[in-house]
């Protein structure tokens, strides 16, 4: 979703989307990655790390809540807010630069 929202060629990632989806290798985030994701972001809000419509936040962390069920690393540079996700529910994570 992110991918698609933030690309600036339209079919580029669109294309590479549906191919992942046409092969059965897209995740679709169940009722176990929601209730962690609801769980995660009302830590950070107790935290005071990030305000209640953060919806970035809400993105990233239902990426490193899918990547922990399915058993799958997320590859990332956002260090700052995957670090502080894998804080409140520790998952698989490497920070590329």
């Amino acid at each position: 979703m992110e991918l698609l929202a933030g690309e600036r060629k339209r079919d580029r990632i669109a294309g590479w989307a549906a191919r992942f989806h046409r092969s059965g290798r897209l995740l679709i985030p169940g009722w176990d990655v929601w209730r962690l994701a609801g769980r995660v972001l009302r830590a950070l809000r107790a935290l005071r790390e990030y305000g209640t419509g953060n919806q970035s936040l809400t993105n990233d962390v239902l990426i490193a809540m899918t990547a922990r069920t399915a058993g799958m690393k997320v590859f990332t540079a956002n260090r700052r807010d995957f670090t502080r996700i894998a804080a409140i529910e520790p998952f698989d994570l490497e920070i590329v630069t």
